[in-house]
């Protein structure tokens, strides 16, 4: 079955109250398969006398007016720096986000949801973040930092989507919106 760009689902087999609740469980998830993705991969270098601070930490402290080194913390004799709470808090806004959108608008889960990160990698990190000086611009940032964001941001959206579509699809009993009933696989 091929769908247009911009196809949108009938609305009645929308299902916006489950959409929620699986964006909840897929954005908390996904923040640690973020971050999991982080490890082989860091998202910054500190080369060429750069030693930036990460967007979340720059976005507490200086949008927000919060001291993210004033809130550490202590688990298992590791100093933690909750900072990194920001980034279930995003993982959560573009989870629930994502799963929205998907109900209506079905191409979103191209590539299942690998195209939805990457352009959440241009929006977000190409974009946004040096508008508000987050980071610096693209054309300053070395190979290194594109691809751990990159290679994040797809792994991050392909587990929104692997969560959002087995939870809805348990919860409802019915397949994603835009499939047939008649494909159903009760």
């Amino acid at each position: 079955m091929s769908i247009g760009l911009f196809y949108r689902t009938e609305k009645h087999r929308r299902r916006f109250g489950v959409a929620f609740i699986v964006g909840i469980v897929g954005g908390i998830v996904s923040a640690f398969v973020k971050w999991g993705a982080e490890v082989p991969f860091p998202p910054r270098t500190f080369t060429g006398g750069r030693n930036e601070f990460n967007p979340p930490y720059l976005f507490l402290r200086d949008y927000l007016g919060i001291d993210p080194t004033s809130t550490v913390y202590t688990f298992s004799e590791h100093i933690i720096n909750p900072v990194m709470i920001t980034h279930i808090i995003f993982s959560l806004v573009f989870a629930i986000g994502y799963c929205l959108v998907a109900e209506i608008f079905p191409k979103v889960k191209m590539w299942q949801g690998i195209m939805a990160g990457l352009l959440a990698t241009v929006a977000v990190h190409g974009i946004s973040f040096p508008l508000l000086h987050l980071t610096p611009p693209l054309t300053e940032l070395p190979f290194d930092e594109y691809f751990s964001e990159i290679f994040g941001h797809a792994v991050w959206f392909w587990s929104i989507e692997i969560i959002r579509r087995d939870l809805r699809n348990r919860i409802t009993h019915e397949p994603d919106p835009e499939v047939p009933l008649s494909q159903s696989f009760r």
